[in-house]
């Protein structure tokens, strides 16, 4: 089901949207939607996937693999009984 969307923006802003859905050959509210998708997928990525360099994944893949070090809440969460025992 679509629902509507209203916005408030300048004149200029509506000129310039105009003009970009006219060149890409879609109507305003397509070229409008697709951009703000776009725009929110891409800010989604950007929250969820990152990139280092190769010394520091490796860094990052020892971390992973090493046993946590000793510590009293790690000692009693292993030796307590589990709640669905």
């Amino acid at each position: 089901m679509a629902a509507p969307l209203q916005i408030r923006i300048k004149d200029e802003q509506r000129e310039l949207i105009a003009r970009g859905a006219k060149i890409s050959g879609e109507g305003l509210s397509e070229f409008v939607r697709r951009a703000a998708c776009t725009e929110a997928e891409y800010l989604e990525q950007d929250r969820s996937a990152f990139s280092v360099d190769a010394e520091k994944y490796s860094a990052f893949l020892d971390a992973l693999d090493a046993a946590p070090e000793p510590n009293e809440a790690l000692s009693r969460l292993l030796h307590s009984r589990a709640p669905w025992d």
